[in-house]
């Protein structure tokens, strides 16, 4: 029969054991998702864009909407009537259109271009979540919602 002194110690040892047992599988796990979330080569449209006082603003053509990253950081895409071009720099989730560009084309009454280009400028993270991709901005309650078109 174990002393108490003993027992308190063999049981401590094995939540220590579970705890960096723990710690391990939850480190190569976040390992695994930073490695899954590169967007080198991904291709998405935009499904929604939610601005300051919680306008949400859906496109007529989520196509018209659309971020392409290139290999070697190149941005491209279409703003409606216009293009967009520059280069993006991510590190784990977090993202930034650095240089960033559109064309200056006056597109259609109710185009969400003025609005998309605004915020794409200001993007700080992004989510990955059940196949959409969410980009954030330093502007609180901002979120622009994409779905892959691969």
């Amino acid at each position: 029969m174990l002393k108490k002194s003993a027992l308190k110690k063999s049981i401590l040892l094995s939540f220590a054991s579970l705890a960096l047992y723990g710690a391990v599988v939850t480190n190569s796990a976040n390992a695994a998702d930073e490695q899954t979330l590169s967007l080198e080569g991904t291709n998405w449209q935009l499904v929604k864009l939610t601005v300051l006082g919680g306008f949400v603003f859906t496109p007529a053509d989520p196509g018209a909407y659309v971020l392409n990253f290139r290999s070697e950081n190149r941005l491209t895409g279409e703003s409606d009537c216009n293009s967009i071009t520059g280069a993006w720099q991510q590190d784990s989730t977090t993202l930034r259109f650095e240089p960033f560009g559109a064309t200056r084309e006056l597109c259609s009454p109710g185009s969400l271009h003025n609005n998309l280009v605004l915020y794409l400028r200001d993007t700080q993270t992004f989510q990955l979540v059940d196949g959409k991709l969410f980009l954030h901005t330093s502007t609180a309650g901002v979120e622009i919602e994409f779905e892959s078109r691969d």
